[in-house]
């Protein structure tokens, strides 16, 4: 088995004296985990670091053995250049962390693998965080969505109505109008504005409404009995609470 492509590194670990377990996010084969054997210069270490966009061959004997990363060659280092910015760590360690923990291995996932990829590029362009969490919670529903926990924002759930949009159930993962759910306004999650409108204005408020929406769902869903896999997620939502 063998193939080439493109990949973000979403973790690696040290396997004996030089050399690495890697896992990698690619463009047309999904997850990926391989050796990478002697890695031992400041170069060679400087590839892999997580975050860093490699063109790669993956070989394998056969199929479901354990392969190789072999001719690898960096693209692209999107956390050397936000290194000294804690919070934007976080953000991308965050979406890391759930992609590697929830996705099954060998499962081709493009469209959101494409959609990384600009996060990670507005992420390094932006200076404001606000100017790129909205995209963060997008993301975060995007990557619920892909393993199949889509939350339904386009009409209430009690009227079918498609304005006033303001709450989410909890229950059902649709949207309740501002009439039917204010009587039940504490039992409800909000949902910001930017999930549903357009605009070019967005409160610290609407954020933290949107992470708690996303990190509800990912709690419910998908991580339900390893809540300690949403360690580095939880951490960025109360570092913005």
């Amino acid at each position: 088995m063998k193939f080439s492509d493109q990949g973000i590194i979403i973790s690696q670990k040290k396997y004996g004296e030089n050399s690495l377990i890697v896992k990698v996010f690619s463009a047309e084969h999904g997850v990926y985990r391989g050796f990478v054997n002697s890695v031992k210069s400041s170069k060679d270490k400087a590839i892999f670091q997580i975050g860093n966009l490699i063109s790669f061959e993956f070989r394998a004997r056969i199929e479901e053995s354990l392969g190789q990363f072999a001719t690898v060659d960096l693209v692209k280092s999107y956390c050397s250049k936000i290194m000294f910015d804690r919070f934007k760590l976080s953000c991308v360690n965050s979406l890391f962390s759930i992609i590697d923990h929830s996705f099954l291995e060998r499962e081709n996932h493009q469209l959101l693998f494409e959609k990384l990829l600009i996060f990670l590029q507005k992420v390094v362009d932006e200076d404001e965080a606000k100017n790129f969490l909205t995209d963060y919670v997008k993301l975060e529903l995007k990557i619920l969505q892909t393993l199949g926990y889509g939350i339904d924002l386009s009409s209430c759930v009690v009227t079918d109505s498609e304005i006033d949009l303001a709450f989410v159930s909890p229950k059902s993962a649709r949207a309740v109008c501002l009439e039917a759910g204010l009587p039940y306004k504490n039992k409800l999650l909000k949902l910001p504005n930017f999930l549903t409108d357009a605009k070019d204005e967005v409160s610290e408020n609407d954020l933290r409404d949107g992470l708690r929406l996303t990190g509800y769902f990912l709690e419910k869903f998908i991580f339900e009995d390893q809540k300690e896999k949403l360690g580095i997620r939880n951490k960025l939502e109360k570092s913005f609470a």
